[in-house]
């Protein structure tokens, strides 16, 4: 279709990618399901405007919700998007800026004081949250539970993403001024604090001519809006994106962008394209993919599959997850030249797959490594010991139970009350209480004070060297301290061994050794779900169903699709019910569109109280006893819709599958 003139246009078949690329109109919206090739088409159009049309790359944004695929775009244009993960300094002139809006939000808000005035980017992590809670609750008794904070906590982060502007009064009023006493930031704010700049003339707008914006249906209502206000209007606006992919409801995302992207721009010349086509995946998958979002009451014409290709596509089901997960494992190691990219509903599935199948798989699961408190207290260390003036680590410490590791009752909110309005803050805090030069009243005020000495003679013994502080601060062998429960030990050590590595592999790529920047870094990572360490490719990679947005392969499985699994429990309210069951089953419809040759849907049929109990399992399922165990029982989940293709029991499946 191409010739020398237009090497953007070599290979590309069709007519949307086309005219995606060569389209000159100012604003396009593109609606394309998975495995479309749209982001070819992104690529591509980027390299048509700077080759084509002599666009400087600095004048181009191109955005995405998640990093992922704003690193597989990066790499694509050359650009790098680890080495402004903090948003920090100016993207180098001449290279076209990659970014999620997240992170290009947090870059205008840092290059941009005036947008923040008396805020600090110091950003608070879950525990740290909850101490922030507590302290409100001692002082705002019209949220007397810690439950009512968190749900006020959410209410207001909701409004941030949808671009709502929230006075500051009542507990908004009590959270910012915990925030500027001690000196942090929530990691919510930081969209609309860039959006309000914006409007407010504190962040000049337009920085952008042509503005590309990919997955657009997984960003808030905040960054839908952000996106408007970068854009100079002299070029191009272009999004892409499916509500049928949705699945970052719990983020806050905003799906009715995409479809209501139309209206918003009728008074423009609007180009608005559709694809139907979906190269990826076989026949048969693309099948199962149609027949599931023709049961979600999708308006969207089914997708056409373009691979050539009839695929293939399993559905088994086993007597028990113990027997799942071994059946798995066996044919997974039995393929030896073959990879798989596993998907789960839950980590802990994805576990016991792992140490079945060995040293060929590998878990790429977001794991929050701050759950156990020791662990808490260890990072909360590591922020004083990075920065003596960090108040909201000041206040962690002060929290703890002054006898091991587990927080005071209420994170000592009542005594710190007493010392709340002191001028002091960090280190020098902690050393006025063990003088006694601030007096410490009310409830917790002995776990108070013991927690302000105990951090003082670590500070004291503490050495100088950066990875000497690392290796004291994160030593996995102080898990043995957690606690009597081996899975909480095992956690806590997994946890401080990916702390330890990451903080020494990023203190070793920065450039002026700066401990606090590497706090900074590794704290910004974990707020923001990016994964501490490097991704390593195995044979067998397994991730849970949300990781999987972005990647493909050629045999995907996806295990443990019990309806008590997911979607799990629903709310008792009909509607609310409803909306999660339908973005279940649109996490479904991604998962199951990320195979390429082979789908392998697989459930098991019982699981263990303990377990099922453990790991929140829905139990309406029934109980049955087989001698002293209780076992729960479980179907297969009604988010998949019901098509020709025959389930077959896990051992007639693997052993046609290890004969043919």
């Amino acid at each position: 279709m191409s010739d020398n003139d237009t090497p953007w246009l070599d290979g590309i078949d069709g007519d949307a990618l086309p005219r995606l690329i060569t389209a000159d109109s100012p604003v396009i919206r593109v609606v394309a399901g998975p495995g479309s090739g749209k982001t070819t088409g992104l690529k591509r159009r980027v390299q048509r405007l700077v080759q084509g049309e002599g666009v400087s790359p600095s004048k181009i944004f191109v955005g995405t919700f998640t990093r992922a695929i704003a690193a597989e775009l990066a790499e694509a244009f050359g650009v790098s998007v680890t080495a402004d993960e903090l948003g920090e300094g100016v993207v180098a002139a001449e290279t076209v800026e990659v970014a999620t809006l997240h992170s290009h939000a947090l870059r205008l808000v840092r290059a941009n004081p005036t947008s923040r005035p008396g805020r600090i980017l110091r950003f608070l992590l879950g525990y740290e949250r909850d101490a922030m809670l507590y302290d409100i609750g001692a002082r705002l008794p019209t949220f007397p539970k810690q439950n009512q904070r968190k749900k006020e906590l959410n209410r207001i982060s909701a409004a941030w993403a949808d671009g709502a502007d929230l006075a500051i009064a009542g507990f908004v009023g009590e959270m910012d001024r915990w925030l500027r006493r001690h000196g942090g930031m929530l990691i919510d704010e930081v969209v609309n604090i860039a959006r309000l700049g914006l409007e407010s003339g504190d962040v000049d707008g337009g920085e952008f001519n042509h503005v590309i914006i990919d997955e657009y249906q997984d960003l808030t209502a905040a960054e839908q809006q952000l996106v408007e206000k970068i854009w100079s209007r002299n070029g191009s606006l272009v999004v892409l994106g499916d509500d049928d992919q949705s699945i970052y409801r719990f983020r806050y995302n905003h799906p009715d962008g995409i479809a209501e992207f139309a209206d918003r721009w009728k008074d423009e010349p609007l180009l608005d394209l559709s694809i139907p086509d979906n190269r990826r995946c076989g026949r048969v998958i693309v099948d199962l993919a149609n027949a599931m979002m023709a049961q979600a009451g999708s308006s969207k014409a089914p997708m056409i599959s373009r691979r050539g290709e009839e695929g293939e596509l399993s559905l088994v089901y086993w007597p028990s997850l113990s027997q799942e997960i071994n059946g798995l494992a066996k044919y997974m190691r039995e393929q030896k030249d073959t990879r798989f990219l596993v998907l789960v509903p839950r980590r802990f599935i994805g576990y016991r797959l792992k140490d079945k199948i060995g040293d060929d798989a590998l878990t790429a699961f977001h794991e929050e490594v701050l759950e156990i408190p020791l662990v808490q207290e260890r990072f909360a260390l590591a922020c004083l010991a990075a920065n003596a003036a960090d108040g909201v680590a000041m206040r962690t410490v002060l929290g703890f139970h002054s006898d091991g590791n587990q927080h005071g009752p209420k994170r000592n909110a009542a005594a710190y009350q007493s010392i709340v309005d002191s001028e002091l803050v960090g280190v020098e805090l902690l050393e006025a209480i063990e003088k006694g030069e601030l007096k410490v009243s009310g409830q917790g005020s002995t776990h108070l004070r013991a927690r302000a000495e105990l951090a003082l003679v670590f500070f004291r013994e503490i050495g100088d060297d950066s990875h000497e502080v690392i290796d004291v601060l994160f030593d996995p062998a102080l898990a043995t301290a957690a606690g009597s429960d081996k899975e909480k030990r095992d956690k806590a050590k997994r946890d401080l061994e990916q702390l330890w590595t990451s903080a020494h592999a990023i203190h070793n790529k920065n450039v002026v050794g700066d401990f606090a920047k590497t706090l900074d870094m590794l704290r910004y990572r974990i707020a923001m779900r990016i994964p501490l360490t490097d991704p390593t490719v195995a044979r067998v990679n397994i991730m849970t169903l949300h990781g999987a947005k972005g990647l493909e392969a050629d045999v995907v499985i996806v295990a443990s699709v019990a309806d008590q699994i997911i979607p799990g429990h629903l709310p008792e309210q009909p509607s609310e019910a409803e909306a999660i069951r339908e973005e279940q089953r649109r996490l479904l419809y991604v998962s199951a569109t990320r195979a390429k040759k082979e789908l392998i849907i697989s459930w098991p049929k019982e699981i263990d109280y303990k377990e099922a109990t453990r790991n929140n399992v829905r139990l309406d399922g029934g109980i049955r006893r087989q001698g002293d165990r209780k076992l729960v029982k479980l179907g297969r989940t009604a988010l998949l819709p019901d098509i020709e293709a025959q389930a077959t029991t896990g051992n007639r499946w693997l052993k046609d599958k290890l004969s043919s």
